[in-house]
């Protein structure tokens, strides 16, 4: 008798891209760097118990003064403050890794491209606290659209 029951796994590194509500933009990311120390353990990557130290597809950024991207915050600081301002997205497919598991994150400056202009599901981003204040976001750098499932 043959089986036809439908199985899931996983193998390999995680991929969630539903934020991206279609291909606009995708291919017109640019490059940048990442500041480790400006992301939270918990809140910005290793979420939900995860040991993989990456930062996931989809997590807005900020372009910080030093001139390397750390994670949006609308209400950090004070008016002004670079990291109320929103840069984009982190477009890449898996997520960013700041430095093998386990590793310090000490010097590293990993690269990822910049999601500057596209159509975002809000309610698919992968940090939900970040999803509900862009509307806050001081003089937004990039041409978003943000759209309901």
């Amino acid at each position: 008798m043959v089986d036809f029951q439908t199985t899931t796994s996983t193998v390999g590194k995680k991929l969630d891209t539903r934020w991206r509500a279609g291909k606009h933009g995708q291919e017109s990311a640019r490059p940048g760097q990442l500041d480790p120390t400006a992301f939270t353990a918990g809140t910005h990557y290793n979420i939900g118990g995860a040991t993989d130290n990456v930062i996931p597809s989809g997590t807005a950024v900020a372009l910080l003064a030093s001139g390397l991207y750390g994670a949006y915050n609308s209400t950090a600081g004070s008016a002004g403050d670079p990291r109320r301002k929103l840069a984009g997205f982190v477009n890449d497919d898996y997520g960013v890794e700041l430095a093998p598991a386990g590793a310090s994150t000490t010097g590293a400056k990993p690269t990822f491209a910049l999601l500057v202009h596209g159509i975002v599901k809000k309610s698919r981003l992968p940090i939900q606290a970040q999803a509900t204040t862009l509307a806050a976001a001081e003089a937004v750098t990039g041409s978003f659209i943000y759209v309901e499932d």
